[in-house]
């Protein structure tokens, strides 16, 4: 049935759309009675910001189409801006949406971007990107934060400053409201990593609160140190974090065990240092270190996973199908952890348990790339 959101508009799409191609918007606007055009004029009436990514320029800034449609809007034209679930609600196909509002996993965040897990575990440190959820230290990012990450890794590729694209989403958020990406609180132009604090105040990372000036330039009365969030992380962890996001893993390591030595085992640490330990292929150790952060915290999700996948590379694989087991039975919904399972009991013969393993990823993930590669799976163990 054709929609009747669109008759008679004229319509312009700006930024990477999550539910389709640019090419099957066009079609739909035209099958709904739209009229398609490639940037705003002044008979436009709707301009649809795509949900795949910020839109922003290749140099940072807010697309041409952007800044056209709030020229024509401040100039009295009825032009709207609206986000692409409203443009999927006119078009009738609702069900798009869950593409939008599903959430995803580190590491399918890391398989998006095509970045290590390590990068987006150290966004998520900063500050630069934040779990919309967090079930047993398993986070979880929705499409909102999947558009950050991705503009963090493509204009940073680029050489575009976290500065530059902080003033543009800041921009963005004036004129768009929740049509637009949130704003990156990488506030400092010289090289420190400031990350706003939810009371407003502006921090390091280390937990030094730092001055911030109004407009008029005045500073606050006074600073603070918060000492329980300096205490509750020692110099040694503080230090391998450091030397992790700088790719000096062999530091790194070193500095973990420490940690571990000074403070006791905690999860964050054992778990670190088991990615930084698979990083340099020595997963014999690795093992260890994850399976030792499951000993002190049996709730460690991704810790089990992680387990469960250097077993399979040491060809441990009953060990390691015991700890997949272990992850979903923390987390039933983690579709890693299903997958992950499923392969491993293909691989050991069982079918019919992959099967189910492969059935119950895709009732998780029932739409992207890897959902494809389940369905031929399936098709193979029929």
């Amino acid at each position: 049935m054709t929609s009747q959101g669109l008759i008679d508009l004229e319509v312009a799409v700006t930024g990477r759309l999550a539910s389709m191609s640019r090419g099957e918007a066009v079609r739909r606007i035209g099958e709904a009675g739209g009229r398609y055009v490639a940037a705003p004029t002044a008979e436009t009436a709707l301009l649809v910001v795509g949900q795949g990514g910020p839109p922003l320029g290749d140099d940072g800034k807010p697309t041409r189409s952007l800044v056209r449609a709030r020229a024509l809007a401040q100039a009295g034209g009825a032009i709207r801006v609206i986000a692409e679930q409203e443009f999927l609600a006119r078009l009738g196909i609702g069900e798009r949406s869950e593409d939008i509002h599903r959430l995803y996993t580190t590491a399918q965040l890391a398989r998006i971007l095509d970045l290590p897990t390590a990068t987006i575990r150290s966004w998520v440190r900063h500050g630069l990107v934040e779990p919309v959820r967090t079930v047993n230290r398993l986070a979880f990012f929705d499409f909102h934060q999947v558009a950050v990450a991705r503009a963090l890794g493509e204009l940073a590729k680029d050489g575009v400053t976290p500065a530059r694209i902080r003033r543009s989403l800041a921009e963005l958020q004036g004129w768009l409201g929740d049509a637009s990406a949130a704003e990156l609180d990488v506030l400092d132009t010289t090289g420190t990593l400031l990350v706003r604090l939810e009371d407003g105040l502006v921090a390091e990372t280390s937990g030094q609160l730092r001055f911030t000036f109004d407009e008029t330039g005045a500073p606050p009365a006074l600073t603070l140190v918060r000492d329980d969030d300096v205490a509750a992380s020692s110099r040694w962890f503080d230090r391998a974090v450091a030397a992790e996001d700088e790719g000096d893993l062999d530091e790194a390591v070193r500095a973990y065990r420490h940690a571990i030595g000074e403070d006791g085992p905690t999860p964050e640490a054992c778990f670190n240092l088991g990615n930084a330990l698979y990083a340099l292929e020595r997963r014999a150790e690795a093992a260890d270190a994850y399976a030792q952060a499951t000993e002190v915290d049996p709730s460690h999700v991704e810790a089990w996973n992680n387990l469960g996948n250097v077993l399979v590379e040491l060809e441990r694989f009953d060990d390691s199908v015991r700890a997949y087991r272990r992850a979903l039975a923390v987390e039933p919904h983690y579709a890693d952890a299903h997958f992950n399972l499923a392969a491993t009991l293909e691989l050991a013969g069982d079918a019919d348990g992959a099967r189910r393993h492969y059935l119950e990823y895709l009732r998780e993930d029932p739409r992207s790339p890897w959902a494809d590669e389940v369905h031929d799976r399936l098709a193979r163990l029929e």
